[in-house]
């Protein structure tokens, strides 16, 4: 089975870059939830030192936000 999207360019430029980007936007993602995951379970990471019940509220919105929007998980 294939699938294929088609674009009429330049019409639809925004809708192109939009399909094109999203594989990073899910990668972006991920190393968010992993970097909230790495602060909150070892106090490391680039969110070191951030307060801890705002870093669960925004990993418990990522995680809705993703569910609705049926978003798939990285393999």
């Amino acid at each position: 089975m294939k699938a294929i999207l088609e674009f009429d360019l330049p019409e639809e430029e925004c809708e192109h870059s939009y399909a094109l980007a999203g594989a990073d936007a899910l990668i972006v993602i991920d190393e968010l939830f992993n970097e909230i995951r790495s602060c909150l379970k070892y106090d490391s990471g680039e969110l070191k030192g951030c307060d801890y019940d705002t870093l669960e509220k925004v990993r418990d919105l990522l995680f809705s936000l993703k569910q609705v929007r049926r978003l798939p998980d990285l393999i």
